[in-house]
């Protein structure tokens, strides 16, 4: 009984997270370095960020495509509010 309750909580806790991208981590970085740089009043959590993106990237069908359109945005921008324009 106890193995079966320890396997069913350890499916629960891997299956409710979402990796972790490179490039999710990479972008939310240079956005809160930006929101920070800039003193902007823009609520920001980077870590939020990084779980968003990497759901979303996840989400291929209907959202991975504006993920990386996003990701591309950020990286060719040379000023952070240039950065904090990307959509």
């Amino acid at each position: 009984m106890h193995r079966c309750a320890l396997t069913l909580l350890l499916l629960a806790a891997t299956g409710c997270t979402e990796p972790r991208s490179a490039q999710c981590k990479e972008v939310c970085r240079r956005e809160a370095e930006c929101v920070d740089t800039t003193g902007s009043k823009m609520p920001f959590d980077e870590k939020e960020c990084v779980a968003a993106c990497a759901a979303l990237e996840n989400d291929v069908a209907d959202n991975g495509a504006k993920v990386q359109r996003h990701i591309d945005c950020v990286h060719k921008q040379q000023s952070c509010d240039a950065v904090l324009e990307c959509k």
